[in-house]
């Protein structure tokens, strides 16, 4: 186990920033499509329908192909792999494979046949503020796209566990462009079905690129799914509670969508572009971290080496507060002009500019919660306790309902963003505690000197940052798009070079693993 250790620490710089530079395309790519979306059909009934219609593949997509993967196939896969056991490997993956396309098949056709029923139960939550219509067509077009999502999260998880990583993670990069070449073709002609049809191909080409590398793996297909495999039924029994907390989850966000519904057509659009916007840098780098720590923590957590696990969530925990929280303080300091630069366009007005700008200021200040969520849960996956995660996600709906219903009273719709974000910080103080609890110190003074001197520097960046946009946007606002785009660029570089010298002059271990990234980097080119 500790050459095992060794080996993945030395690959984590490779990998952590190979996977960075693949998310990061995929993230830009995605904002692209949301660009194109907002352009050419700005905030409307016709935007709300379609990410409703979106949500419930989606829905499935994330408790199946990510999370339930990432949750129990990954550990379950990973021991049989580390004890080279090929035939029960074989089974296992087999029968998982063969359980995923029936189960969705059957799924996918039910939604398809309800989806007037869905729209129509919808629409009449929401005061009729849906257009059933096209949320049917629309719905229709894209629900059997989580059968080719859950086949392609498992490919992933199969990758991930062979600590392949950069693949699977340029697979979203390819299904964003697909959808943008499908909208740019077809909007003229289709309008938002162009949307549809666009994530619907790009879920084909997301499976598509993956199965090339599959051949790591010792597997062979066969049409055969057998219940009493231990592998199979401990699957099985984890399925039910990781399905019910990351159900607990998707709740939320249902119920945020629901409140954003009902302040009117628009609004549901809103809240799902500034969240796109706060994911980028969450998705970023936060993603990148968990997806190649992950792995090596399941691989720990089966082998009983607990001090390596916690060394693996120590380092989790700091780079991520190491990226989330000088994130944080730019994005709420410059989101009015971000967002002007990334959606001000066509159909896409000023005023739009300022709800979306509005919000992003609350989905911003959750970003290092969202972040240390990751790792938290993933620490609990690891050792196979799904229970916890359940009960504080089950906790989390009534905290957030609760907070939705006063806050929108007060805040409108940016009061569903902060909701959000207390809701997360709310979790990731509850299963620190517990955590504390499971494993005992898991290296908590490090943690807080390591956060102090991140907070120390984000506050010395977010002061000059302040004033030097203060003084920028005197010229940025004067009708040249190109200048807006420079002097953002500029203030953004700035920060984050201020942010870094920072961190440098207080000497943080953090920076040398930023600076390790750079130089296998370098050695690899």
């Amino acid at each position: 186990m500790n050459e095992d250790y060794l080996l993945s620490r030395r690959r984590i710089f490779n990998a952590t920033f190979l996977v960075v530079l693949a998310i990061l395309l995929s993230k830009i790519s995605g904002l692209v499509r949301d660009q194109m979306m907002a352009g050419y059909f700005g905030m409307t009934f016709d935007t709300d329908a379609f990410i409703w219609a979106d949500y419930i593949p989606n829905l499935f997509r994330v408790l199946f192909a990510e999370s339930l993967i990432i949750a129990a196939f990954i550990p379950i896969y990973s021991a049989y792999l580390k004890r080279n056991q090929k035939d029960d490997l074989k089974i296992f993956v087999n029968s998982v494979v063969n359980i995923m396309v029936v189960v969705f098949l059957v799924i996918s056709a039910v939604i398809f046949i309800l989806s007037p029923e869905i729209g129509a139960i919808l629409s009449k939550i929401t005061n009729n503020q849906l257009d059933v219509y096209k949320f049917m067509v629309m719905n229709r077009i894209m629900i059997f796209s989580l059968v080719l999502m859950s086949l392609s999260g498992l490919t992933t998880g199969i990758l991930n566990s062979h600590n392949i990583f950069t693949v699977p993670s340029l697979a979203p990069f390819v299904m964003n462009v697909i959808t943008i070449i499908s909208v740019a073709m077809l909007f003229q002609h289709l309008g938002i079905y162009s949307m549809a049809i666009g994530i619907m191909a790009g879920s084909l080409m997301h499976l598509v690129i993956q199965l090339p590398q599959i051949k790591v793996a010792p597997l062979k297909y066969r049409f055969a799914i057998n219940f009493k495999h231990k592998g199979v039924r401990e699957i099985l029994s984890l399925m039910l509670p990781i399905l019910l907390s990351l159900g607990a989850v998707q709740l939320n966000n249902s119920v945020d969508y629901f409140f954003a519904l009902n302040l009117g057509g628009g609004n549901t659009t809103a809240l799902t572009l500034s969240w796109r916007v706060a994911n980028l840098p969450l998705g970023v780098f936060s993603v990148a971290i968990v997806t190649v720590l992950y792995p090596l923590m399941s691989r720990q957590a089966a082998g009983d080496d607990i001090k390596g696990i916690k060394e693996s969530f120590s380092l989790g925990v700091r780079e991520i507060g190491y990226m989330m929280i000088p994130a944080t303080a730019g994005l709420v300091i410059l989101s009015y002009p971000i967002i002007k630069v990334l959606f001000e366009r066509y159909n896409f007005g000023p005023v739009d500019t300022k709800k979306v700008a509005y919000i992003l200021i609350f989905h911003s200040l959750g970003l290092i919660f969202f972040g240390l969520l990751m790792i938290l849960n993933r620490m609990f996956y690891a050792f196979k306790n799904v229970k916890t995660p359940l009960k504080i996600a089950s906790f989390s709906i009534i905290v957030n309902l609760i907070l939705d219903w006063i806050l929108i009273n007060f805040m409108g719709v940016g009061g569903l963003a902060l909701s959000t974000s207390l809701v997360a910080l709310c979790n990731v103080v509850i299963l620190v505690v517990i955590l504390r609890k499971k494993i005992g110190n898991f290296g908590g003074r490090r943690i807080f000197v390591s956060y102090g001197k991140i907070f120390a520097s984000a506050a010395v960046m977010s002061a000059v940052l302040y004033f030097l946009w203060g003084w920028l946007k005197n010229f940025a606002y004067q009708g040249r798009p190109w200048l807006l785009i420079l002097l953002l660029f500029l203030a953004i570089v700035a920060g984050a070079g201020i942010y870094i010298v920072c961190t440098i002059l207080f000497k943080m271990e953090e920076v040398k693993f930023a600076v390790g990234l750079f130089k296998k980097l370098k050695k690899n080119t």
